[in-house]
C-alpha cells in the first residue's frame, strides 16, 4: 500500500505541474503558467478542529452529521463523509492577497468528489458586508481559472445573480467588484473543500499561492533501495545518451571528516518546487557503487544528504558521481534512472590525521558540466513526475 499512497501524490503532482507549465504553452490548460509552491505542510485529521468555534486554520465548518479521517486502506490522504466542509480560515482583519492575484500563481488542488470552495465577504452599494461562497460548478475540477464555470452560494448584491447562480468565475468576480466600486477588493476569509450530504470524497492536496497543503499522515521512510546503476560505466553511458538534468556540483569533501550535500530537488524536478516536500530519495555514490542512504526532502524540497566518514573513505581521492532516486520502495526501484545527479570532489585526509582513506573504490572520473537542457523541459514537467511511478502507478 505504500506505493499506491506514493503513486496517488505524484499523479496530482504530475498533473498539477503539467498544467502550470508545458500545456499552458499549447493552448490545452489556463493562458498563464502557474507558479511553483514554496513551502509544504502536512495536515492530518486530528490537526483539523471538529467545528468553527474558532475559524481561523483548519476546521469543519459544517453542521453535525459529516466525518474526516486519515485514509485507512493506506493510501495518502483524507476521507471524507458528507456533510463535512473542511476550510482553511483566515483572519478578516489579515491582509490574505487579492484573489485574481492567487488565480494567476496558481489555486489548484487534488480531491475526488468534493468541491473546492473560497467564502468571501464584499460590500454593496449601501456599504453593508455581504457573503458568498465561490465554487467550481463541477468537482472534477482541479484548479481555478477565470475563463471556467463557477457558482456563487449567495445572490450577489445588486446584480441579477441569485444563489446558486452559474457563470464563468470572470464574471462572477466582476460582479462582486462591482457592487461597491468605491470599496475595497474582496476580503478572502479562506479556502477548503465541501461534500454533500450521504456523499463521500477524498481530499489531497490544495495549493493556494506559495502553500502548498498535504493531506494525511506523513509517509514512513521506506528502506533504501537497489542502486540504479550497476556501476559507473552504466552510469557513464545514461549520463552521455538519456540523462536531460543538470549535474550539480556538490562541493569538495576531506577523508576523514564527515560532511553533507544539499540538492533542490524542487529545480531537479524542472521547478516543482514545494511539491517535491516531504518526499524520499535513494542516494548512492559511484564507483561501487556506494549505498549512503535514503534521505527525506524538507518543507521546501531541499535534500540534505549526510556524508559519513565511512562514506568518504570508500571513495578514492578525486572527482564522484552521487545519484538520487526517488524512493519507490524497499522492494522497487527504478532502473538505469536518477532525479538528480551530483558530482563531489573527494581530497585524501592528511598524512598524518586520523581516518584515511581506507579499501577505496576507482575514480569515476567523470568531468560533469552538463548544462540544463532546455526547450521541451515544461513539456515534459508533469511527464518527468509521473514517470517516477510507472511500475504498478495507480492513481
Amino acid at each position: 500500500m505504500a506505493l499506491e499512497r506514493r503513486t496517488t501524490r505524484f499523479a496530482a503532482i504530475g498533473a498539477a505541474i503539467a498544467m502550470g507549465g508545458g500545456l499552458a504553452l499549447v493552448g490545452a490548460a489556463p493562458a498563464q503558467a502557474f507558479d511553483s509552491p514554496e513551502v509544504a505542510e502536512y495536515i492530518a485529521a486530528a490537526d483539523i478542529r471538529p467545528d468553527e468555534s474558532t475559524y481561523v486554520g483548519w476546521h469543519d465548518g459544517a453542521a453535525a452529521g459529516g466525518s474526516f479521517a486519515d485514509a485507512t486502506d493506506g493510501d495518502w490522504g483524507l476521507d471524507l463523509a458528507g456533510k463535512v466542509q473542511i476550510l482553511n480560515g483566515f483572519d478578516e482583519d489579515a491582509d490574505n492577497g487579492d484573489l485574481r492575484d492567487l488565480i494567476a500563481g496558481g489555486i489548484q488542488w487534488s480531491a475526488s468528489n468534493a468541491y473546492f470552495q473560497i467564502p468571501l465577504f464584499y460590500d454593496d452599494a449601501a456599504g453593508a458586508q455581504q457573503y458568498t461562497t465561490l465554487r467550481p460548478a463541477d468537482p472534477v475540477q482541479s484548479y481555478a481559472d477565470l475563463g471556467q464555470q463557477w457558482t456563487t452560494s449567495k445572490a450577489i448584491a445588486g446584480t441579477a445573480y441569485a444563489a446558486n447562480a452559474t457563470d464563468t468565475l470572470e464574471n462572477l468576480l466582476a460582479a462582486i467588484e462591482g457592487a461597491n466600486p468605491a470599496a475595497d477588493d474582496i476580503t478572502l476569509l479562506g479556502y477548503g473543500v465541501f461534500v454533500n450530504s450521504g456523499a463521500t470524497g477524498n481530499l489531497y492536496s490544495i495549493k493556494w499561492g506559495s502553500q502548498l497543503t498535504l493531506f494525511g499522515q506523513p509517509e514512513a521512510a521506506p528502506e533504501l533501495g537497489a542502486a540504479p546503476f550497476a556501476d559507473s560505466t552504466a552510469l557513464a553511458e545514461y549520463i552521455e545518451n538519456e540523462y536531460q538534468g543538470t549535474i550539480y556540483d556538490g562541493g569538495t569533501f576531506t577523508q576523514g571528516t564527515a560532511g553533507q550535500l544539499s540538492v533542490d530537488m524542487g529545480e531537479a524536478w524542472e521547478g516543482a518546487g514545494a511539491w517535491a516536500a516531504f518526499t524520499f530519495f535513494n542516494v548512492y555514490a559511484y564507483s561501487t557503487p556506494v549505498p549512503v542512504g535514503v534521505y527525506q526532502t524538507d518543507n521546501t524540497g531541499l535534500l540534505t544528504v549526510p556524508l559519513s566518514v565511512e562514506t568518504l573513505a570508500a571513495l578514492t581521492p578525486g572527482e564522484h558521481l552521487v545519484t538520487v532516486t526517488y524512493a519507490i520502495g524497499s522492494s522497487e526501484v527504478e532502473q538505469n534512472y536518477a532525479d538528480a545527479i551530483v558530482k563531489i570532489n573527494v581530497l585524501a585526509a592528511p598524512a598524518t590525521g586520523a581516518g584515511a582513506a581506507g579499501p577505496a573504490l576507482a575514480e569515476t572520473g567523470f568531468d560533469a558540466t552538463l548544462p540544463l537542457v532546455g526547450g521541451a523541459l515544461l513539456l515534459a514537467a508533469g511527464a518527468v513526475l509521473v514517470y517516477r511511478r510507472r511500475a504498478g502507478a495507480s492513481a
